[in-house]
């Protein structure tokens, strides 16, 4: 992981400098100090985007569901529960229980191509699927921030 995170930062720092560097007139970049300031500004541009891919890294949360009976396989900062039950029209749904919020930073990936909602309920937030309930694949829930 340390040897990939090197070399994508080299090769950001390399590509934001001759971006910022290769668009100046020639005799300008001749100068000491337009040189100092294309690498300081890459530098800068470099760190600030270091810090955002760490940030986004840690607060990455995901887990993986098995669709026979709603137990998590592997999490990663996924806090809540999750509970299989069935809908008040007669189909499975799979509740994160005390997630409440914003659907739209649920985003589900079934293991198969299946259509699926997500819901907001009264004890959490509901993953519904659009199939029979032997039809459902195992899947992973993604939640942003």
């Amino acid at each position: 992981m340390s040897v990939i995170l090197t070399g994508l930062i080299l090769w950001i720092l390399i590509l934001i400098y001759n971006v910022v560097y290769s668009f100046l007139p020639p005799q300008f970049q001749e100068a000491r100090g337009v040189k100092i300031i294309a690498m300081v500004s890459a530098i800068i541009i470099l760190v600030i985007g270091i810090k955002q891919a760490l940030h986004d890294y840690h607060n990455y949360k995901f887990a993986f569901v098995s669709a026979s009976d709603g137990k998590i396989i592997k999490r990663k900062n996924f806090p809540w529960d999750i509970k299989k039950s069935i809908s008040s029209d007669g189909g499975t749904i799979y509740i994160i229980y005390d997630r409440y919020g914003d659907a739209s930073e649920v985003s589900i990936k079934p293991s198969k191509n299946v259509k699926n909602e997500t819901v907001n309920t009264m004890t959490g937030l509901g993953v519904q699927f659009k199939c029979s309930d032997k039809e459902i694949p195992d899947f992973k829930i993604e939640i942003k921030g």
